[in-house]
């Protein structure tokens, strides 16, 4: 790729990509350096003799398509950072984290969901189709059985059977 074309302005590109569609040919999307408006830190005493002072942008950062190099996001002839191997994309992948408002909007999202589903359940839920059972003395009485034991007559009746 011609390197006047990549530092070409962005009038130069718009004119240079209207160009391309008047003659039929199928822009490819190539990106152009004057495209970064965002400020990336550069270092200010890189070492590295003439080579260009790039700054240091991960190339996961840049958009998927319209790269020479689709896997590396990058053009042809494209001058390569002095970091590469920690800016391109076999680095690892950087985490990114939301920040607290972000993450308290999302709890309480949570929360009013929870609370949400329960009230509509709670309140959606159908009566009981049969009443319950009421016994005034109790079951064992109305079922015949043995009335209650208590611990001073269980030992009398051990104490009796122990005798016999």
């Amino acid at each position: 790729m011609n390197r006047a074309l990549v530092q070409s302005s962005s009038k130069g590109a718009a004119a240079m990509m209207g160009m391309w569609r008047r003659e039929g040919v199928r822009a490819t999307g190539v990106r152009f350096a004057s495209q970064y408006k965002q400020k990336y830190y550069v270092d200010p005493e890189p070492q590295i003799g003439d080579y260009p002072n790039l700054p240091q942008k991960f190339a996961e950062d840049r958009p998927q398509r319209g790269w020479w190099d689709r896997q590396m996001r990058r053009n042809f002839g494209e001058p390569i950072a002095e970091q590469d191997e920690i800016l391109n994309m076999w680095a690892p992948s950087r985490y990114w984290s939301p920040g607290w408002k972000q993450v308290s909007k999302m709890w309480a999202g949570v929360i009013v969901t929870i609370g949400s589903a329960y009230y509509l359940i709670s309140q959606t839920r159908s009566e009981r189709p049969y009443l319950r059972a009421y016994y005034p003395n109790g079951l064992k009485d109305e079922l015949g059985g043995v009335p209650t034991r208590t611990m001073a007559s269980a030992i009398e009746e051990a104490e009796t059977a122990g005798s016999k």
